[in-house]
């Protein structure tokens, strides 16, 4: 294959980003409805090693927050486009905090390694396919510009009128 051709099937970094947006959201669900509703070991797991119930609900409400807001950013990118940084600043947030915690001895390892894994994940994914985007937005922007420069009367002094005879 060229690099011309484009190949058979293709799938746009955009919809990769709300893929990923709607399982922040699927996950952050599970998380609030598990921290909220039930207390026991997997609360201690998604809690993030907070072992206070009452924090515990707390983390958990505010994930059920969170997690119609993703719901919309996923649906509408267009129009939520102003905030796709708010799913990886959380994500991040919880690595960072639980990471944190977890070399610091104050979380046990097995009680913030889930959180950190999965946040880690949704990181790198949602920085990957932000950057891609990104990229090819650059490379068929240059590729137009040069388009129009090789083409006569496109170039970014043409007018739109046509000339006079």
């Amino acid at each position: 294959m060229t690099a011309r051709e484009v190949p058979e099937a293709m799938i746009s970094t955009r919809l990769l980003t709300r893929i990923i947006i709607g399982l922040i959201a699927v996950w952050s669900l599970l998380a609030g409805i598990v921290l909220v509703g039930f207390q026991g070991a997997a609360s201690g797991a998604l809690g993030a090693g907070v072992v206070d119930p009452a924090g515990q609900r707390v983390i958990g409400a505010h994930l059920l927050v969170l997690a119609p807001v993703y719901v919309l950013m996923a649906l509408q990118p267009q129009r939520y486009e102003a905030i796709f940084w708010l799913p990886f600043a959380a994500q991040l947030a919880v690595v960072l905090a639980v990471g944190y915690s977890i070399l610091a001895g104050e979380t046990d390892f097995g009680d913030g390694i889930l959180a950190v894994t999965v946040g880690g994940i949704f990181i790198v994914l949602l920085g990957f396919f932000w950057i891609t985007e990104q990229r090819t937005a650059a490379r068929l922007k240059m590729e137009e510009e040069e388009r129009a420069d090789s083409e006569p009367g496109l170039g970014p002094d043409a007018s739109l009128e046509p000339p006079e005879a």
